[in-house]
């Protein structure tokens, strides 16, 4: 039955073993996280205060990107066990804090809890991706990404179950059991796959570090420069602010609903375990609807969408507005920003791209907006603080709209883009836009020498009706070498009018393009090559050009064709027998 529904999944036989290991460690750790975050969340808004979180997060973001950065150069199986246990010891012994009234507990289980999370993902799939290799990775990451989401959906509805079978508090003891058996897991796989013990990171030398206000001075001439990075720096400075004011705002809705430390933990599982099933649902079905609008179109939607929601909360500020607050901005976060956000971040160099990070600094601008704002007046007043920052958000795809071409076109002038390191539907949606089609189409027929089979491979990759008949239209004028490799890119749904084309390529009597011309009659088929006359070249000196012909009349006329072969391979000639073999195979 396991191979079964293995087989049914795309899992080889051999996979299964390594696959369900690691299937199991990241529903640890994303269950393990939801349980620690219903807890850190719901302890700190009732036992601290919602007011603090302004603060709390500001020094959350500085620790969370030293530890990140700490992380990611000492990768590997045995780190990633010793930071399970880590994490759970740690979170332990913050309970044993509890019976003796220090309130500082619950900042520090709030800040845990976020980067408890994020360095485990990290060291997850640091470890995956040593684990699978690319292609393996392309079918096995989504299904593994899906177990994930499951244990976020058990952990955020047995949170309340696990409060009435046990105390509040004691979710953070559930928090460590679950911790060892992850590293248990972990070890488990180190004896499983030893290969796992050999998984060392390349010595790259010493990391050069350098301060935030250096990295900034380093992007400015390039901003001059670049308007795709001025956009990309919107893209990602703006939200950046947005998202404490959103946070902030939802916190103090639920808080203030919520009297019970056992009701807003309650609220909490339900709530988010809903909000995942809702997630997987839209990412198993419907993740990848937003290609139909182009990628300028899908960058809009996120924005337009905290729109609505700071309008929710300025107009009725409960928790009501609240969870659609949540809910919508998260899921369309998941299912439509960050895949747009990647594709529009893999137009960049891969030394452009460490240039964006500084502007996280906006964490720190929308904290400090929320502390400044505090005492002047009620949170539903904080929309109209945060609205003109999603205004400046949504100018960004609206100028990428209108300028998406030109943006394109200078990144392939420039010989910036790297198509090769791009998927297949990431090509698609970068160019799904018809005026930037149009533009390449242009291009294809202005090119000179090589150019020619490049901007053809591109047409044909990314689909661009009619581009059949555009090469047609250029391949007559071309060197027989270029005619010869645009021949390649001819579908069967050419139509009838290549029989023309075609039959004036062949009479050129070049030897070498009338063979690729018949090697192409042959793969187009009848359809599209009707009116061309295969009869011409069957008696033709070279032995490829007529088998050729032979091969390509049998689906025309295969009597004729049949009669022509069984001649040829019994002829005394050795050349008009090698064409007879050749024909018949």
């Amino acid at each position: 039955m396991l191979k079964r529904i293995a087989r049914w999944l795309d899992i080889y036989d051999k996979e299964i073993g390594l696959f369900l290991w690691t299937l199991a460690l990241l529903f640890l750790v994303r269950s393990s996280g939801m349980l620690l975050n219903n807890y850190a969340e719901t302890a700190f808004l009732k036992r601290y205060g919602v007011e603090f979180m302004p603060v709390v997060n500001m020094i959350n973001t500085i620790v969370m990107g030293i530890l990140t950065g700490l992380m990611q150069r000492f990768p590997g199986p045995n780190l990633f066990a010793g930071t399970f246990l880590f994490t759970g010891v740690s979170v332990m012994g913050l309970r044993l804090l509890i019976p003796l009234g220090i309130d500082l507990v619950y900042p520090i289980l709030f800040m845990l809890k976020a980067l408890y999370e994020v360095l485990l993902a990290l060291l997850f799939w640091n470890l995956a991706n040593d684990l699978f290799n690319t292609r393996q990775s392309k079918r096995l990451f989504p299904l593994i990404t899906a177990g994930g989401v499951v244990g976020q959906i058990l952990g955020s509805f047995g949170t309340p179950w696990l409060v009435r079978w046990f105390n509040v508090d004691n979710l953070l003891v559930i928090y460590l059991i679950i911790s060892v058996v992850g590293a248990a897991v972990l070890r488990g796989m180190m004896k499983r796959f030893p290969a796992l013990l050999m998984v060392e990171q390349e010595a790259n030398g010493p990391i050069k570090k350098s301060s935030m206000i250096q990295e900034i001075k380093a992007v400015a001439p390039l901003m001059k420069k670049s308007l795709l990075l001025r956009l990309m720096i919107l893209l990602t400075l703006m939200p950046n602010v947005v998202i404490p004011i959103m946070n902030y705002q939802f916190n103090f809705a639920v808080d203030r609903t919520f009297a019970t430390e056992s009701g807003m933990i309650a609220f909490f599982g339900y709530f988010r375990g809903v909000m995942n099933v809702v997630s997987l649902i839209i990412l198993l079905f419907v993740g990848k609807i937003y290609g139909r609008w182009g990628l300028p179109v899908a960058l809009m939607f996120h924005p337009l969408n905290y729109i609505f929601a700071f309008a929710a909360f300025l107009f009725r500020f409960d928790v009501f507005s609240a969870i659609y607050a949540r809910m919508s901005t998260q899921i369309i976060r998941t299912t439509i920003n960050i895949p747009a956000n990647a594709v529009v971040m893999g137009l960049f160099p891969e030394s452009f791209r460490a240039m964006v990070r500084p502007f996280r600094i906006g964490l720190f601008v929308g904290s400090g907006l929320i502390l400044i704002s505090d005492r002047l007046f009620h949170p539903r007043y904080l929309s109209l603080v945060a609205l003109p920052f999603v205004l400046a958000w949504l100018v960004a795809p609206i100028i990428l709209k209108f300028r998406y071409t030109s943006i394109l076109s200078n990144l392939i002038k420039d010989n910036q883009l790297d198509l090769k390191s791009m998927e297949e539907n990431d090509v698609g949606q970068l160019f799904r836009e018809r005026s930037i089609q149009s533009q390449l189409a242009e291009e294809f027929l202005n090119a000179k020498n090589r150019e020619v089979v490049w901007y053809a491979q591109m047409l044909t990759r990314i689909k661009v009706p009619d581009t059949d008949r555009l090469l047609l239209e250029r391949i007559r004028n071309l060197p027989a070498e270029l005619q010869i490799e645009l021949l390649e890119f001819l579908t069967p749904d050419v139509g009838a009018h290549a029989s023309a084309v075609l039959s004036d390529l062949a009479g050129r009597k070049d030897p070498a393009l009338t063979l690729a011309v018949l090697k192409t009659v042959y793969r187009l088929g009848t359809g599209a090559t009707a009116g061309f006359d295969r009869t011409l070249y069957m008696n033709h000196t070279d032995p490829l050009i007529r088998a050729y012909a032979a091969a390509g009349l049998m689906a025309q006329a295969p009597e004729t064709a049949h009669t022509k072969i069984e001649a040829w391979l019994k002829d005394q000639a050795p050349d008009v027998r090698k064409a007879g073999i050749i024909a018949a195979g």
